[in-house]
């Protein structure tokens, strides 16, 4: 799991647009420093808003590691559907 995440990356884990991941951070419902690259999301936030998202439509609970392990399986996937998209 990385330090920082992108708008993206948090989209993909929210199922929101990076705009919308974008607004949120303008709104203060996110924290996040900005680069000259964008947003970057610290990863006690993207574990914060990923945790709240879980327990809010699954109703489950989940220990830090499976957590970690939860979110870096969705942003693998997302990844590898992207490369597979560019390469087609």
């Amino acid at each position: 799991m990385d330090d920082f995440f992108s708008t993206i990356q948090l989209g993909w884990l929210l199922d929101r647009s990076p705009t919308g991941i974008r607004q949120m951070i303008r709104d203060g419902e996110i924290d996040a420093v900005r680069l000259a690259a964008g947003f970057r999301i610290p990863r006690a936030e993207v574990l914060r808003l990923s945790r709240e998202r879980i327990q809010d439509e699954a109703g489950r609970k989940l220990s830090d590691r499976q957590l970690e392990r939860l979110i870096d399986q969705v942003i693998q996937t997302n990844e590898a559907r992207i490369d597979a998209a560019a390469g087609a």
